[in-house]
C-alpha cells in the first residue's frame, strides 16, 4: 500500500512538474509574439511616416567598397573602374562606359514601355534622380560624367540611390564618361559615412568630400555626348532628353506610353517632334506641381513662369505657350493629346522634346555652354520634322533663372560654340542639298563680353548690349 501511495504521489507531483513547465512555455511563446508584433509595427511606421516611405532612415556606406559590389556590375567590391575598358569618343577627348550600374528589371522595364527617359549629370547634382524616381516608373538612362576622383563620389552616391530608393535601383541604369587623360580614381580619404535617406540632397554634399582637393575642376562638360549615350543605351522606340533638373510630373510615363500607343495604332509618324513645355518654379514651392491645373495656379499666384523667360526668351519662344496655358480640356483622360502643332520656327529654339530613335542625334563638337541642344532642333527643322505640343505634359525647373550666377567662362565656350555652330550649319545644308545658311547677325560674342562684365560690376547700365564703342563710353560716363 505504501509503495501504491508513493507511486501516486509521485505522479501527481510529475503531473503539476508538467502543468508548471506548459505555462511556461505559453508563457515564453506569448512574450516572443509580443516582441514580433511590436518589432513590426515599430517598422512599419519607421516605413510610412516619411514623405517617400523608405524603409531605413539612415545608411552606414563605405566611402569606395562596397558601393561597387551592390550593383550589377562585374567589377568586385573595391575595384575602380578600369579605363582600358571603356571606348573612346570621335573626338579623341573622351571615353565612355555603358551599364556600369544597370538596372535590376532594365529587360522589364524597357520592354513594357514606349519610351525612355535619358539624361546626364555631374556627381554635384545626382541627388535629382531621388525626386525623378518619386514620379517617373519608366526606365531611366543616366550619364555620369567621373573624371578623376570625382568616379568616387559617384559610386558612393549611386550606391546610397539604390538602397533608398527602390525606382533607381530596379528601372535606372548608368553610364560614365571620363576625359581620356582623366581615367577614374578612388577617393583619397575612405571613410565611414552616415547618411539619411530622407535627404538625398545633403547626402550628395556629404558625398562630395570624396572628392581630391588637390584635383583640378574640369570645365568642359560634354553635354551632347552625354546625352547621346544615354539614348542609345536605351532601347525603346522614343525618347525623352531632359536636363537632371527637370522634374516629371505623376503618371508621365504611363500617359506618353497611352499617347504613343495609341499614335502607332493610328499612322505612325516617324518625324513627329513632340514638345513638352517646362517652367521654372520660385524656391519657396516645396513640391512640384502635381498636374497642369497646379502649374497654371503657380501662374497666375507669380510663382511659376516659362524656362528661361529672362535669361533667354528664345529657349521657349518658339513652343508659343500662351496656347498652352489654357484649362485642358479632358483632365481625366489616361494619356496625352495634341493641343497644337507649331509651324513656325525661330532659330536658338531649345524645347524639350519626345522624338523617335530614329531622329538625328545630338551634334557632340559641342562641349560646355551654348548651343548644345538648338543644334539638334536645327536639324530637325532642316529635315522637315513636324513638332506638336503635349497637353497636360510639362516638366518643371526649381528656381527663377538668371545670369547673375554665370562664371565669365561660360561665356567663352558659348563664343567658341557660336563659331562650330557655323561650320556644323553649312555642313548640314551641305549634305541635305540646301542652300548655304546665311551668317550669325549677332556680334561675336569676344565684342559683348566687355559689356556683360561690366553689367555686373556696374547694374545701373542698360541691359540690351550695343555696339561696343557705345557701350565704353557708357562705362566711361559712369565712372
Amino acid at each position: 500500500m505504501k509503495a501504491v501511495a508513493g507511486l501516486a504521489s509521485s505522479c501527481r507531483v510529475s503531473s503539476l512538474r508538467k502543468m508548471g513547465g506548459r505555462r511556461t512555455f505559453l508563457l515564453v511563446n506569448l512574450v516572443v509574439v509580443l516582441l514580433n508584433a511590436g518589432l513590426g509595427i515599430l517598422v512599419n511606421l519607421t516605413a510610412f511616416t516619411t514623405r517617400t516611405g523608405l524603409r531605413h532612415r539612415y545608411l552606414t556606406l563605405p566611402s569606395d567598397h562596397a558601393n561597387i559590389s551592390l550593383s550589377s556590375s562585374s567589377l568586385s567590391g573595391g575595384e575602380v573602374l578600369p579605363a582600358a575598358f571603356g571606348v573612346v569618343d570621335v573626338s579623341g577627348n573622351y571615353t565612355t562606359h555603358t551599364f556600369v550600374w544597370p538596372a535590376q528589371e532594365w529587360a522589364v522595364v524597357t520592354a513594357e514601355s514606349r519610351l525612355c527617359l535619358t539624361t546626364q549629370a555631374s556627381v554635384e547634382h545626382l541627388f535629382w534622380l531621388a525626386w525623378q524616381s518619386e514620379t517617373w516608373t519608366g526606365p531611366m538612362s543616366v550619364s555620369i560624367f567621373v573624371p578623376g576622383s570625382d568616379y568616387a563620389v559617384a559610386a558612393a552616391m549611386v550606391s546610397y540611390l539604390r538602397r533608398c530608393f527602390p525606382n533607381v535601383q530596379e528601372r535606372a541604369s548608368f553610364h560614365l564618361v571620363h576625359p581620356r587623360t582623366r581615367p577614374p580614381l578612388p577617393s583619397p580619404h575612405p571613410e565611414l559615412l552616415h547618411l539619411s535617406c530622407e535627404d538625398p540632397e545633403e547626402a550628395n554634399n556629404i558625398l562630395l568630400h570624396l572628392r581630391d582637393e588637390n584635383e583640378m575642376r574640369e570645365r568642359r562638360y560634354p553635354q551632347n555626348l552625354m546625352r547621346n549615350l544615354a539614348r542609345r543605351t536605351c532601347p525603346c522606340e522614343h525618347t525623352l532628353t531632359i536636363d537632371i533638373d527637370m522634374l516629371t510630373p505623376p503618371y508621365m510615363a504611363e500617359n506618353l506610353t497611352g499617347f504613343l500607343t495609341e499614335m502607332k495604332a493610328g499612322t505612325p509618324c516617324w518625324k513627329c517632334a513632340y514638345v513638352v513645355p517646362v517652367y521654372e518654379l520660385a524656391m519657396v514651392i516645396p513640391y512640384p506641381p502635381d498636374d497642369k491645373i497646379e502649374l497654371l495656379r503657380l501662374l497666375l499666384k507669380g510663382m511659376a513662369r516659362r524656362f528661361h523667360v529672362q535669361v533667354f526668351a528664345k529657349n521657349q519662344g518658339n513652343s508659343h505657350l500662351q496656347y498652352w496655358e489654357v484649362e485642358p480640356s479632358r483632365t481625366s483622360a489616361s494619356h496625352y493629346r495634341v493641343l497644337y502643332n507649331i509651324t513656325t520656327y525661330e532659330e536658338f529654339w531649345e524645347p524639350i522634346l519626345v522624338l523617335p530613335y530614329t531622329a538625328p542625334l545630338f551634334d557632340e563638337r559641342f562641349v560646355g555652354y551654348g548651343f548644345t541642344r538648338n543644334s539638334q532642333v536645327y536639324e530637325l527643322h532642316c529635315r522637315g520634322y513636324h513638332f506638336q505640343v503635349l497637353d497636360r505634359a510639362f516638366l518643371t525647373h526649381r528656381g527663377f533663372q538668371t545670369t547673375s550666377t554665370y562664371p565669365p567662362s561660360r561665356y567663352a565656350q558659348i563664343e567658341i560654340n557660336r563659331v562650330r555652330y557655323q561650320m556644323f550649319k553649312r555642313e548640314l545644308h551641305a549634305r541635305l542639298g540646301l542652300p548655304a545658311p546665311p551668317a550669325l547677325k549677332v556680334p561675336p560674342l569676344r565684342q559683348q563680353l566687355p559689356a556683360i562684365l561690366a553689367r555686373k560690376t556696374h547694374p545701373r547700365l542698360p541691359s540690351k548690349i550695343t555696339s561696343p564703342r557705345k557701350q565704353a563710353a557708357l562705362v566711361k560716363g559712369k565712372n
